[in-house]
């Protein structure tokens, strides 16, 4: 649609929306419980080619060394013996290309395991809780070579068996380990993250909560970490909305010691069944989704948000890139437009329309110096007609295309999120 049919359209549009009482009003916006600038690491990803040399070119700030040849079982194939090639590329890689490097410090090698014969998903062994001294060795050796460089996470998803064989109090205790251990050889600066946790079933929810009131020596294990940490996947059939729920158990769940701490998602994608393959979803859905997942985070506790995964196959139902990795997708498009979106802003909150003929719209609300960036959105149901703030200069769409248009204008919302820039 042209920009001429545009102004055309929302003119015919706004005169029976303003006539039935039915545009948004400006709203008071809930603002995060901490002041919150949209910096460049908030933007996060998966991308197992690091290894090798290469990351993906969409804008992201950090990246999370999982499933890319550098877990514990990778580095010290033989006892005593590390072999830090493969991480050293994936580190090097992600700093020249200005991306911080987060590492995921399991999975145990079998001959340091106190369960040898523990199934999990990287082999026998890979789950179980290693002994301590190999713990201590291998965690001093990556903080020693690396310092203040990376940032340091215990464990993937120990409340999942096919990660972690052992028990909540055991994980508490490899936990202060090692935030020990980092913070006495890389010093205070180090950033330790605590080990991710799915919460979309209450059982996962009952051991996050019990690791996060576990205690070591006497003292919570909130001592231990900088950043409390959960992958924010939702129910197979849920939205980014859904996952949002998820973030606000993630708060609620822990002490405060750990509530005063960042929470980072580190995991998320959409449609994961936990085996086989995800129900797939339209191309302007899977753009929809990473638009909503990105605006929602942003606009919430959350400091940064890690995508789930660049060239990720069919476990999920949203990619980035198509299968031969060569082509951005709708979805891998919408991340760069709406990162340009989000960078660098301050975030306002979010709010929900529960009732009335704009009931289940969402608004979402960012300030760069006098301008403000409202993102607006309806996960479900028909589109509807919202009316802009009187001060409106400019709207903008997934596609990347932005309409210039002052003043006071109706525009049709949907599931796919349009930002709306105005002055304050």
């Amino acid at each position: 649609m042209t920009a001429t049919n545009v102004r055309s359209s929302a003119r015919m549009l706004l005169v029976p929306l303003l006539a039935a009482g039915l545009f948004l009003s400006l709203l008071t916006f809930a603002a995060p419980a901490e002041a919150k600038r949209v910096d460049p690491a908030f933007f996060g990803m998966h991308d197992t080619r690091i290894s090798g040399g290469t990351v993906t070119t969409l804008p992201i700030g950090s990246v999370r060394l999982w499933d890319t040849g550098t877990a514990w079982r990778d580095i010290e194939k033989r006892k005593g013996r590390f072999n830090l090639g493969t991480l050293r590329t994936a580190v090097r890689t992600a700093r020249e290309a200005g991306v911080r490097p987060m590492v995921v410090l399991g999975q145990t090698p079998r001959f340091h395991a106190t369960k040898p014969n523990a199934p999990g998903a990287y082999g026998r062994g890979a789950t179980s809780m290693p002994r301590l001294g190999p713990w201590k060795r291998y965690v001093a050796k990556l903080a020693q070579t690396f310092g203040t460089t990376v940032d340091y996470q215990i464990w993937n998803e120990p409340n999942v068996v096919n990660y972690w064989t052992g028990s909540v109090s055991q994980m508490a205790l490899l936990t202060a380990t090692a935030g020990t251990t980092i913070e006495r050889i890389a010093g205070r600066k180090a950033v330790v993250v605590a080990p991710s946790f799915p919460l979309r079933l209450t059982s996962q929810q009952a051991w996050y909560r019990a690791f996060w009131h576990a205690t070591v020596g006497g003292r919570g294990v909130a001592r231990f970490v900088d950043v409390v940490s959960a992958n924010l996947y939702p129910l197979e059939h849920q939205a980014p909305e859904a996952s949002m729920k998820l973030a606000s158990f993630a708060r609620r769940a822990v002490p405060e010691a750990a509530r005063r701490k960042p929470l980072w998602n580190t995991e998320i994608n959409y449609g994961l069944r936990g085996g086989p393959p995800a129900k797939q979803i339209s191309t302007r859905k899977q753009a929809a989704y990473v638009a909503r997942t990105l605006v929602l985070n942003a606009a919430s506790p959350v400091r940064r948000v890690y995508w789930y995964a660049w060239g990720l196959g069919a476990i999920a139902n949203t990619h980035l890139v198509t299968p031969d990795g060569t082509k951005l997708t709708r979805a891998g498009r919408a991340w760069g437009v709406t990162a340009t979106w989000l960078s660098g802003v301050d975030a306002q909150g979010c709010t929900q329309k529960s009732r009335g003929r704009l009931q289940g719209v969402y608004t979402c609300a960012f300030h760069e110096g006098d301008e403000v960036r409202r993102v607006y959105w309806k996960p479900r149901g028909s589109a509807v007609d919202i009316a802009t703030p009187r001060t409106t200069h400019s709207w903008s769409t997934l596609s990347g295309a932005t309409t210039e248009r002052s003043g006071r204008f109706a525009l049709r919302v949907g599931q796919a999120p349009v930002m709306v820039s105005s002055r304050r």
